[in-house]
């Protein structure tokens, strides 16, 4: 039963991983127009920030809690399995940009943040 739910924290905290990139995207895109027009298309960025923000911070949430399991038990149920398949380059490939997505989408959050601010 607990390599089940390990199985599904691990899912879970890929899925809260691509949330936060999938906010990050949305919202660089909304905030970029949001400065071009009229008060209303402000109004409506900051509104969708907001929520956003929410989103991403549960994400983020999930990402460091759910790390914690997946971290210790990275050997037996993704390491083990990955090089009995001969593909643990690709695994350790994914962690890498997951974590470059995750501090991406902190460094964008950061700027999405600034630029409504003005």
């Amino acid at each position: 039963m607990a390599g089940y739910l390990i199985i599904i924290n691990n899912y879970l905290h890929d899925v809260a991983t691509a949330m936060i990139l999938s906010l990050t995207v949305i919202m660089v895109f909304i905030s970029s127009r949001a400065g071009d027009g009229p008060e209303e298309r402000e109004r409506f960025a900051a509104e969708i920030y907001s929520i956003f923000s929410k989103l991403a911070a549960l994400s983020l949430a999930w990402v460091i809690a759910g790390g914690i399991p997946r971290a210790i038990f990275f050997n037996r149920y993704e390491l083990i399995p990955a090089r009995e398949k001969g593909i643990a380059g690709v695994l350790v490939f994914k962690h890498i940009i997951l974590f470059m997505m995750v501090a991406a989408g902190l460094l964008l959050w950061r700027r999405i943040r600034n630029r409504l601010k003005r």
